[in-house]
């Protein structure tokens, strides 16, 4: 357990000037500061006996947590330990629980939007066996669910499809403008003809490992680049190693070929199902460093490019406990633990750590709009590895991952808070956007330099659009509110209106930011998509919800700016043809336009009909849409 009776922080506890004689048997003072320190400091006492038991310092711990947490509900211990008692005072005064300003029954609302309790969430995710074309053609990012069945897995308040259920809830309407059939939505195929594995073979296998430390490795750093180097040419292994190794080194190949511009884009396939003949249940008993990467990649990236997000959930927390298993939860980096051979080995510490750090990021960058509870990793209570930022050499692929790790700690947080009752206030919102953007500001100047290098230009992007995102997701509950409630903003008190014009204006910043940072590429096309349909859903409802606002600040000119923007990405990822049309659908609807001749009746919402909904984007859960359309 952390050392919170450290002499910071008891020196601190003592110069509150507790008396002792005056708190006892008083009631706890919120707003007194000095009240949280000593119970801090009582909770970890344990009278004139110094022998105390591990259990009873974990349980001191957790009660000294829990009122941390009363108090500074979106501070952590490590950023509380840091300041002096006066800014300790003025944190908790801004941490004060605000009178509701909104009505008990906009909570309610919004609460009715969560998956009935007694749902049975199972899903059958896209098989092995399945089309490889038709899931990314189906998909941008892997949020849908199966076309197989209509039950989902459990997706919570700060998910995608809690933005559609309230635009299904204001306009519903909108059912009769879904064209049935695949053929719909469908675009040229830029899938078709796919290369046999005859072909692909031929390709420079190094000119895809170039394109994935080129454009892969500045956004997840785990793999130590000389030393796979070097393996792949003298490919000294042993008999233990040869699986790992050669798992890692076909989803390097999948990935590499994902973000080469000079070979097929479908050529990844060949190398991911060469990946999967060395992985399966079985792999999980092989405690290598290769394998666990080999499945950070498989499950953190692939399988969610490939529409398997509950199967790259369950595989990524199986590879984060294989990661525990190895200890490195608990790597420190030391002086001592230096490699130096012709080749190195891949268990160097900072290799080690760097892998724990990757794992931990695309775990949360996936869970970021799932609204479930996350395994608490990132708690320095439980995990006490080296960051990223205290290893002694610097180079781009440590900047980047420090900066990924501690927009990931904050990230964290925030989908802890959003998934708890009572719901998210305006206070704690701003709260956390202060802290986003500190992050921002705090970038190192090797990621935020634009005219940089451009190594770091595809791990700048994508962590400018994971910022717009969960910004997004912060400010949402409040206009997800006040869209139920049917409320015109200029009707709500100062801080809420304020709020709502935030969200539009992050909302058109990431428009502009997406449209700017994008390049022609397969992987900046995969995440730019999923980030660039959130922000354009956000505008919509935006617009649907006080359309005067929205227009006077140019809401119609960015959902356009966006359309057009899937309209570009259509060539790289033909997932966009779908999002692009029902972003187009959503728009005209908010507009108002009259719909065109519709392509299937009011009420006949066959199985292919409902699929249209299952798209790219839309998420596991779409109970919510038979059951709006079936009661209208």
């Amino acid at each position: 357990m952390p050392r919170i009776g450290n002499l910071e922080l008891h020196h601190r506890v003592l110069s509150a000037d507790v008396d002792v004689s005056n708190v006892m048997g008083k009631p706890l003072l919120v707003g007194n500061v000095s009240t949280i320190w000593f119970l801090i400091f009582a909770t970890t006492q344990h009278g004139s006996d110094d022998r105390i038991s591990h259990v009873e310092l974990a349980e001191a711990y957790s009660r000294a947590q829990k009122v941390i947490d009363t108090l500074f509900p979106s501070s952590s211990l490590e950023e509380l330990s840091l300041m002096t008692r006066q800014q300790l005072l003025i944190r908790l005064q801004s941490c004060t629980v605000p009178q509701r300003t909104i009505d008990d029954i906009s909570h309610d609302g919004l609460q009715a939007l969560e998956p009935h309790d007694e749902q049975n969430f199972t899903w059958d995710e896209v098989s092995e066996t399945s089309s490889e074309t038709s899931r990314v053609a189906d998909d941008v990012n892997g949020q849908a669910f199966s076309r197989q069945s209509l039950n989902a897995s459990y997706l919570g308040l700060s998910s995608v499809p809690t933005i559609l259920r309230v635009i299904v809830h204001l306009r519903p309407n909108v059912q009769r403008r879904v064209p049935e059939g695949p053929q719909a939505w469908r675009s040229p195929s830029m899938y078709s003809g796919s290369p046999d594995e005859t072909s692909v073979m031929q390709v420079d296998e190094t000119s895809l490992i170039d394109a994935y430390f080129d454009q892969i490795h500045p956004i997840i750093p785990m793999i130590d680049e000389a030393e796979f180097r070097c393996r792949y040419i003298t490919e000294d292994l042993t008999q233990d190693e040869t699986g790992s190794w050669l798992a890692l080194l076909n989803m390097v190949l999948a990935m590499g070929s994902m973000a080469s511009d000079s070979i097929h884009l479908t050529s990844h396939n060949i190398f991911y199902k060469r990946a999967l003949s060395y992985i399966n249940i079985s792999s999980f008993g092989s405690g290598h460093i290769h394998m666990v990467q080999a499945l950070a990649l498989y499950s953190g990236m692939l399988l969610h490019f490939f529409n398997r997000p509950n199967t790259a959930t369950a595989v990524m927390g199986a590879t984060i406990q294989m990661a525990v298993a190895m200890g490195m939860h608990r790597v420190q980096a030391t002086q001592a633990n230096r490699d130096s051979p012709a080749c190195p080995t891949a268990g160097t510490t900072s290799t080690r750590i760097r892998t724990w750090w990757c794992l931990l990021c695309l775990d949360t960058w996936a869970s970021s709009t799932l609204g479930r509870p996350s395994p608490g990793y990132w708690n320095p209570a439980t995990v006490s590895t080296t960051t990223p930022s205290a290893l002694e050499t610097l180079d781009y692929a440590t900047i980047s991952l420090a900066c990924s790790e501690q927009f990931c700690r904050i990230a964290a947080r925030i989908q802890e808070r959003l998934i708890q009752l009572p719901l998210i206030n305006l206070d704690e919102v701003k709260e956390f956007d202060r802290d986003l953007i500190t992050w921002k500001d705090s970038w190192h100047n090797f990621v935020s330099n634009r005219e940089g290098s451009v190594t770091a230009n595809t791990a700048r992007a994508i962590l400018g659009w994971r910022l717009v995102t969960t910004r997004l997701t912060l400010y949402r509950p409040i206009l997800l509110v006040t869209a139920i409630r049917r409320r015109s903003w200029h009707e709500l008190s100062t801080n809420e209106s304020m709020s709502l014009r935030k969200c539009l204006e992050i909302a058109i910043e990431g428009v502009n930011l997406m449209s700017s940072d994008w390049s022609p590429n397969q992987v900046i096309c995969w995440n730019l998509a999923w980030n660039l349909f959130q922000t354009t859903l956000v505008l919509i409802l935006c617009m649907m919800s006080d359309r005067a606002e929205a227009e006077e600040r140019g809401c119609s000119e960015y959902i356009a700016r966006a359309i057009n923007l899937f309209s570009q990405l259509e060539s790289l990822d033909a997932g966009c043809t779908r999002s692009r049309k029902l972003i187009q659908l959503l728009f005209d609807n908010a507009r108002d336009l009259e719909p065109e001749p519709l392509a299937c009746r009011e009420g006949d919402w066959t199985q292919s009909a409902l699929d249209l909904l299952d798209f790219d984007l839309l998420g596991e859960d779409v109970d919510w849409i038979a059951e709006c359309f079936s009661s209208n």
